[in-house]
């Protein structure tokens, strides 16, 4: 049985015994099944402080996990460090997209992220941490229809103001 969104980290999200880390729509993540676990806590939470806290635990499972390193950072507003070596290329859109929004580059944060999920669909931690960073310039932005957007498979989305 799969834990409801709304439940923080536990250690009874099961992880894989063999085969390719994952995220929570089965892309492979470039780290142990650990912190792959722990993302995909952090992917079903149902605020920035409960994902944060997912994501440093993935962390810490993972040092080189860049993908959770990167929305840690853009979340707490900590320097984040460079993803180290391996990332596939879905995760280095996904980190483009949430750095160019925590630099609060909104227009550009904006397009790469439509063309990010235009790729891999749904992607709930961009989605998320894009909107909640970016208040609202104008009705051109379409940050609250991006937010709105997310697939029934995740928690609603979170409030805009950090």
């Amino acid at each position: 049985m799969q834990p409801s969104p709304r439940q923080g980290p536990s250690r009874h999200d099961p992880l894989p015994a063999t085969g390719p880390a994952v995220e929570d729509h089965g892309r492979v993540v470039t780290a142990n099944a650990r912190a792959a676990g722990w993302y995909r806590r952090a992917q079903r939470a149902a605020d920035p402080h409960r994902a944060a806290g997912a994501l440093r635990l993935a962390v810490s499972a993972d040092p080189g996990f860049g993908l959770a390193a990167a929305d840690l950072s853009a979340l707490t507003g900590a320097p984040g460090q460079q993803p180290a070596g391996r990332t596939m290329n879905w995760e280095r859109h996904h980190i483009e997209v949430v750095a160019t929004a925590a630099a609060g580059q909104a227009a550009r944060a904006a397009d790469l992220l439509r063309e990010h999920l235009a790729s891999v669909g749904c992607d709930p931690l961009a989605i998320r941490i894009t909107a909640w960073l970016q208040p609202s310039t104008g009705p051109d932005d379409n940050f609250e229809c991006l937010a709105g957007q997310l697939p029934g498979c995740h928690a609603t989305p979170w409030s805009s103001a950090p």
